[in-house]
């Protein structure tokens, strides 16, 4: 009998719950078919129209540029320039070549009118013919010439050669004669000077003396310094 009963109550209980899932599924099929009824399909249309609606305003779409059309302009602009300033240059050449011309035609001009400087006393002569930049050193070549009765004698190492401003400047002889025949030759010699004792002279002037007697002096001034 107890099993009977066990039994029945087990299949009792199955079929209510069978009727319940039952119920329970019909419910939620009515209650989705109800909700996807307020759900519509959207218009897919919609997508094509705005990409064949043209962009204004300020949301306007990129505008790609020509690349080749940009290296064109750069290109011909870095020429025009250079061209320019070529062109600047040369039309500047001539006028800043017949400046410097201009300039040493004035410098030689106005060596060639001081030049040559004499100075004679008791029949000698000494006389500059040139003054002129030979390398690093500036070169005064020199005449000595004695009309005298008497023969001269000369030490170089006492000749005297200063600048504008008062100062001693040291000066190298090259064949000038120690002594001076008086027989009217003409002889001829040089004094070399460092130019790195005359970078702040613009003229020099040189004295001469006998020796042992120093009777006789000879002065030779407004040497221009050329560089």
């Amino acid at each position: 009998m107890k099993t009977k009963s066990t039994v029945i109550l087990i299949l009792t209980l199955f079929v209510m719950m069978l009727a319940a899932g039952s119920t329970s599924a019909f419910i939620s099929y009515l209650m989705g078919q109800q909700a996807l009824r307020v759900v519509t399909q959207p218009e897919v249309k919609t997508d094509n129209k705005l990409r064949k609606k043209p962009l204004t305003g300020p949301h306007k779409g990129l505008q790609l540029v020509d690349e080749k059309a940009v290296l064109v302009e750069v290109y011909n602009l870095i020429h025009t320039e250079d061209d320019s300033e070529s062109s600047n240059e040369q039309s500047q050449l001539p006028k800043s070549n017949h400046l410097v011309t201009h300039t040493i035609q004035e410098e030689l001009e106005s060596s060639s009118t001081i030049l040559p400087i004499k100075n004679s006393s008791q029949g000698v002569t000494l006389e500059l013919v040139t003054a002129k930049t030979d390398g690093s050193s500036f070169l005064l070549d020199l005449n000595l010439k004695n009309e005298g009765s008497e023969t001269r004698r000369f030490l170089y190492s006492f000749i005297d050669v200063r600048d504008e401003q008062g100062r001693l400047i040291s000066a190298i002889p090259e064949n000038l004669p120690g002594e001076l025949p008086a027989n009217g030759q003409n002889f001829r010699g040089s004094l070399k000077i460092p130019l790195a004792l005359l970078d702040q002279s613009n003229n020099i002037s040189l004295t001469l003396t006998d020796y042992p007697d120093q009777k006789l002096e000879l002065k030779l001034t407004e040497i221009p310094v050329a560089r």
